[in-house]
């Protein structure tokens, strides 16, 4: 492979557009990125050296095409504990809007030739730190992850569990399936299928903050103008600083989750919710929040899927 193609490579590991890159390495527009890793354009020693630093790697890896275990920049331990704690992965994959106008569940729309939740598997999948994957699927649809899985190489996925009415219902049937698999310390990551941008130093920066913590969940501050009105009345409005936009993974030791679904069972309280992060606020427990990327994007309408596809180019 050429050094344009082991660029482009390490690019899609690390889940940056070619905007991203461009951005990053100083570029005023991604055409420049285009032409190097098409072949187009050469990349001199110097600058070669400044990608194999923006893209978190060595000059020898971009050459030879050799991966390396990722490390996020400027951390000087791994993700993973010193003794062995597993980093385990459920997926949910259980919703059906009808929001895209298409005839297919969000997740299994095809972009690239992959469906998205393929994309969403895949970044997990070349994650060094990441066990085990487990997907919560809609009903009937469970045969066809597995399909995936073999078709695209998802050699993680550890088993498959059928969905509930809400995003927390599906998080308690996977936890229940899974539950006895795994110690109190290990590290349950929560991931919508419909977020396929998820990139590996958001997983690495999740998985870092869970681990001091015990809790982690992936936010964007508000960057819009926030409004609101009460029964109609002239609108206010909200500064924005004050304000984030709760994204998906969200990672939480398997001893917290527990002390939730079993705080659940205690009063009672119905899994209405879309997330544990919520769940856990309705029951009053603490929350940590960490940045996230503004590509972070949820797949609900058609023009989400045409940002994702442009994403990936």
């Amino acid at each position: 492979m050429s050094v344009g193609s082991n660029i482009k490579k390490r690019r899609y590991e690390l889940r940056m557009s070619q905007q991203e890159l461009a951005d990053a390495m100083g570029y005023k527009t991604r055409s420049t990125i285009a032409k190097i890793e098409s072949g187009e354009n050469d990349v001199s020693q110097k600058k070669l050296q400044k990608f194999a630093n923006v893209l978190d790697t060595t000059v020898e890896s971009l050459i030879t095409g050799y991966s390396q275990s990722y490390q996020p920049a400027g951390v000087e331990f791994s993700t993973r504990s010193a003794n062995s704690n597993k980093n385990v992965v459920l997926i949910l994959a259980g919703g059906k809007s009808g929001k895209n106008n298409r005839n297919i569940p969000n997740q299994f729309i095809d972009v690239h030739g992959k469906p998205i939740i393929v994309h969403c598997m895949e970044a997990y999948q070349a994650h060094p730190s990441i066990d085990d994957i487990y997907v919560v699927c809609l009903k009937g649809w469970e045969d066809i992850v597995k399909a995936y899985a073999v078709q695209f190489g998802v050699t993680k996925l550890k088993g498959i569990v059928t969905a509930g009415n809400s995003g927390v219902a599906s998080l308690k049937n996977g936890y229940n399936y899974i539950m006895d698999k795994y110690s109190p310390e290990d590290t349950l990551i929560i991931q919508e299928a419909t977020r396929p941008m998820v990139r590996t130093e958001t997983i690495s920066k999740l998985l870092l903050a869970c681990a001091e913590k015990g809790s982690a969940t992936i936010c964007h501050k508000m960057d819009n103008y926030v409004q609101f009105s009460i029964s109609g009345d002239y609108p206010e409005y909200i500064e924005r600083d004050s304000i984030i936009a709760m994204q998906s993974p969200e990672a939480h030791r398997f001893s917290l989750i527990k002390e939730v679904f079993e705080m659940v069972e205690k009063t009672g309280h119905l899994l209405n919710e879309s997330c544990c992060t919520m769940l856990m606020y309705n029951l009053g427990l603490d929350l940590n929040f960490i940045e996230g990327g503004i590509n972070n994007i949820k797949i609900e309408r058609e023009e989400d899927i045409l940002k994702f596809s442009a994403l990936c180019k």
